[in-house]
């Protein structure tokens, strides 16, 4: 399970915002939705991004950017930095359960090879930053809102300090506390604009950090977003009453997707409670759960003794799809989709 956003840019052309693979399957879902509508991934996939290295956000990324070989790949300018790329380079210490780390470390070889060949190196992003423009495209302008300075030096501060540097180890990308280098995309297209939210939080202590500093930014986009990807799952801790305000139209369509791996699943029912504070309909791209797999006592208790936490995966994979038709938008799912 995990998080992926594919995007029709118009004129042929589609993006693709983070990666996750099916249960049980080491293809990526972008590569297999775009193949099921006979689309060649290596043709017409321009631009891949990645929102944050966590393991929810990045699995099968490296997959997806090989396939897809015309693609700019597109991360926070932090993962440019000499610490993080230690990280990267330390392969020979990338377990099976670190796929942040070992992610990172492929794509890092596929940049490399193509820059070889004369291809293009990783595209850093940073705070308001338009990163492509097409006036002729559907999709006609890509930002990228975040990560500001503070929040990206804060990332790399923290990565620095989880290399051992006598041992050499990283396991996996560091669950940064919050998730301080997280990519915020807003999109300009004639439906409306489109805002994504990826996992960045709200710190309500501070205007240089998260959500405020995009909201404070003099140069960022003006028009308010029609749909909105809400950011960490519905969490509370990334949800700041001023994006209402200031960052989406009224009633703007809201898609969020669950989280099953820390030890609350995400979005809580408070969580829902306080979204539809704000709009009349919720959608989530998963809410239904396989049965329930009985254990013999013995083995349940080895799994929990060796794990800190532990939870089965249940939730079915699901998608959301959302069209503009006649100008408005066309949200659609799968049977494991549901609306609040």
């Amino acid at each position: 399970m995990g998080e992926c956003v594919v995007i029709h840019l118009g004129n042929a052309e589609w993006m693709v915002v983070d990666s996750c693979v099916q249960t049980g399957s080491k293809s990526p879902v972008a590569i297999d939705y775009l193949k099921q509508l006979g689309i060649d991934v290596a043709d017409s996939v321009s631009t891949v991004v990645a929102t944050h290295w966590h393991d929810d956000h990045v699995k099968g990324i490296s997959a997806l950017l090989e396939e897809a070989s015309q693609a700019r790949f597109y991360a926070a300018g932090a993962f440019r930095r000499d610490e993080f790329l230690a990280v990267a380079q330390r392969t020979h210490l990338i377990s099976k359960f670190s796929s942040g780390v070992a992610e990172l470390s492929a794509v890092r070889k596929i940049i490399s090879q193509r820059r070889e060949l004369g291809g293009g190196p990783l595209e850093q992003v940073s705070a308001v930053q338009r990163i492509s423009s097409d006036p002729g495209r559907a999709v006609q302008e890509i930002w990228a809102l975040s990560p500001s300075a503070e929040d990206a030096e804060r990332g790399i501060e923290h990565i620095a300090s989880i290399i051992d540097n006598q041992n050499g180890k990283a396991s996996r990308i560091p669950s940064l506390p919050p998730n301080d280098v997280s990519v915020v995309l807003h999109l300009e297209t004639a439906a409306g604009a489109i805002l994504l939210g990826g996992d960045l939080e709200h710190h309500r202590g501070t205007r240089t950090r998260g959500w405020h500093a995009i909201l404070d930014h003099p140069g960022r986009p003006t028009s308010k977003a029609t749909f909105y990807k809400v950011p960490h799952h519905g969490s509370e801790n990334a949800d700041c009453p001023e994006i209402w305000q200031h960052l989406l139209a009224e009633q703007p369509v809201c898609v969020m997707t669950p989280f099953e791996r820390g030890k609350t699943p995400l979005p809580r029912q408070s969580d829902i409670g306080r979204l539809r504070e704000n709009v009349d309909r919720v959608f989530i791209t998963s809410a239904r759960r396989y049965a329930s797999t009985r254990r013999d006592a013995s083995v349940e208790k080895a799994i929990r003794s060796g794990t800190r936490s532990f939870r089965p995966n249940s939730l079915k994979m699901g998608h959301i799809q959302v069209r503009v038709i006649d100008g408005n938008w066309d949200v659609r799912g799968n049977d494991s989709a549901a609306m609040y």
